[in-house]
């Protein structure tokens, strides 16, 4: 997907950026004539490009991040008896390491761990209370931003009207669809369909063929639904394999020719692991005098008998 791969991208260059940080140090020691202390710097240079290499390598997941933090972690060992004075300019990069590369929780607690054995490396600095009290106070402050984002990303998730995998209306934002439509059918004396649509192939594709051929035919079916219906009309994510496309203003016939248009041209539309997609999809029709609440019990209803075996 663009957004994974522009991700991967970015950590990639991040990565990069680190070695070519620890090259420089390396280079640093050998025109200063530390030629014991060029070898370690240059191993952790290789284990960081190697992280870079695999960051666009989705199978590799979180490798990457946790050879980068290793890394730094062994760089900042290896130079903490040299630092003396300095080493108040490197006190951040353990907690602000751990933040960046380690999901919130996992990041404060082996912050907090490691805080003994940082407090010894760099005695010199880090040694006193008022060293170990700047340190605690940089790993909640390095905690606090990440905190934030991630509170952000829940609040946009729970109000987000849009299904996070496909695109299409959520389930909650499906049923308030439905209640405006019925209003709206209502108030305007218009008829309103909606065909509740399952996808059998999407039960079973990531389970045979993966991840990426269960997004590529959700994708393709988002694609092929919003070709061949009105521009009024909602598509949305009851469950995982069902679907309601809402039919604002149609009848029995102009629900009839929009499943026939959709299920065609699904079946022709061949996927390189699943073949054709077949839809199976049902037509319900809003009664005169029926509440939202009882159609969309109907609807959930008839979702239910395309999931059983015989249907």
């Amino acid at each position: 997907m663009p957004e994974r791969f522009s991700l991967s991208r970015l950590h990639a260059m991040a990565y990069a950026c680190g070695a070519l940080v620890l090259a420089s140090l390396a280079a640093w020691h050998y025109l200063m004539g530390h030629y014991p202390r060029i070898l370690p710097i240059t191993f952790l240079t290789i284990m960081v490009a190697a992280a870079a290499l695999m960051a666009k390598n989705a199978y590799a997941r979180r490798l990457p991040a946790y050879l980068v933090l290793i890394s730094g972690y062994l760089a900042i060992a290896v130079e903490a008896p040299y630092l003396e004075a300095s080493g108040a300019l490197w006190m951040g990069v353990p907690p602000i390491l751990a933040t960046l590369l380690l999901p919130p929780g996992a990041a404060l607690l082996l912050n907090v761990l490691l805080a003994p054995m940082w407090l010894l490396l760099i005695n010199s600095v880090l040694s006193t209370p008022a060293g170990g009290l700047q340190y605690f106070t940089l790993v909640i402050i390095s905690i606090l931003p990440l905190g934030w984002y991630m509170q952000q990303s829940r609040l946009l998730k729970t109000t987000d009207q849009l299904d996070t995998q496909s695109g299409m209306l959520s389930h909650d934002a499906l049923s308030e669809r439905l209640i405006a439509e019925v209003a709206r059918a209502r108030v305007l004396n218009q008829s309103l369909s909606a065909l509740v649509i399952h996808l059998p192939q999407l039960d079973m594709a990531n389970e045979q063929f993966g991840q990426a051929a269960q997004d590529t035919l959700l994708t393709t079916f988002c694609q092929v639904v919003q070709r061949n219906s009105r521009r009024g009309d909602a598509l949305g994510r009851h469950r995982h394999s069902v679907f309601w496309l809402l039919l604002a203003d149609a009848g029995g016939a102009g629900a009839l020719i929009v499943r026939e248009r959709l299920t065609h041209a699904l079946r022709e539309t061949p996927l390189p692991e699943t073949g054709a997609i077949e839809a199976q999809a049902r037509i319900c029709h809003l009664a005169g005098d029926e509440c939202a609440e009882r159609f969309e019990q109907r609807l959930i209803k008839r979702g239910f008998n395309l999931l059983e075996p015989d249907t």
